[in-house]
């Protein structure tokens, strides 16, 4: 049987949703031709989807993203204060990478952590694939995991994700508020290498739960709640968060020094 994304979407079918959505045009004209799309199964427990063009002769990697689905049942949101009638179906990016394998790092967009290329600009939309997916689909919503505090920012700055748990996206808040002063990806790499501790002086590490763009009214109605909204505000205004930069900085040594090996 032939794999399949969310079990509807073949490889044809998402190129299509990608040509639809501008996603092959705007790779087009950054040089990258004989565009193809892919699901890669072999040892894998989902299908990766897998963008690849060719410019310069070679064959590159554009884009690699994993999607699969997740259930979130009502007692988790009555945990939490809210009354949900039913059970909430989320389609969830478990990985994404989009990349320029063959342009250099621009001097304003320094390299984020664990970062090998440039984007390539088409991650939103990229996105909207998922998001159309899921809505033909009946979900409501699409999540994501975020690996680290600067993936974390970047759905966030879309104006389009949420943490599911007010708690959590009052703590992320928190992060971002406090460790403003610093380049995004100093500020990932400091909660990554221990430079960062809380209020209680206690080391804080990046740990994240689903970050959602609600699609459904029933999910939409949640995140606009004056119970999700009182939880976001008062772990904001109780958490605090203190940044070791010298130990930022030691830390930077050691991963470009590690990188060069």
């Amino acid at each position: 049987m032939e794999e399949r994304v969310l079990g509807r979407y073949d490889a044809a079918a998402i190129r299509d949703l990608f040509a639809a959505v501008g996603v092959l045009q705007a790779l087009e004209q950054k040089g990258f031709g004989e565009l193809t799309v892919a699901l890669q199964t072999v040892g894998r427990p989902l299908p990766h989807i897998v963008l690849s063009g060719r410019k310069g002769g070679a064959c590159y990697l554009l884009l690699d993203a994993c999607v699969g689905e997740a259930v979130i049942r009502p007692d988790w949101f009555e945990r939490r204060g809210y009354a949900m009638e039913r059970a909430i179906d989320l389609a969830v990016v478990h990985w994404v990478r989009e990349q320029d394998p063959t342009a250099p790092f621009p001097s304003d967009r320094p390299r984020l952590p664990l970062q090998r290329h440039p984007g390539l600009g088409v991650l939103r939309r990229a996105f909207r694939v998922v998001a159309q997916m899921a809505s033909e689909l009946g979900k409501d919503g699409v999540a994501n995991v975020p690996k680290f505090f600067h993936d974390g920012v970047i759905f966030f700055r879309s104006r389009l994700f949420l943490f599911m748990d007010g708690e959590e996206q009052g703590r992320f808040e928190a992060l971002v508020r406090d460790l403003r002063g610093l380049p995004l990806g100093d500020a990932s790499l400091a909660l990554a290498g221990g430079c960062v501790r809380d209020e209680r002086g206690e080391l804080a590490r990046w740990s994240s739960g689903y970050q959602v763009f609600p699609i459904s009214p029933s999910l939409s109605a949640y995140f606009h709640s004056d119970i999700y909204a009182a939880q976001v505000a008062a772990t904001l205004d109780r958490s605090r968060f203190l940044c070791d930069r010298v130990a930022v900085t030691r830390t930077r040594a050691l991963v470009a020094a590690a990188s060069e090996v």
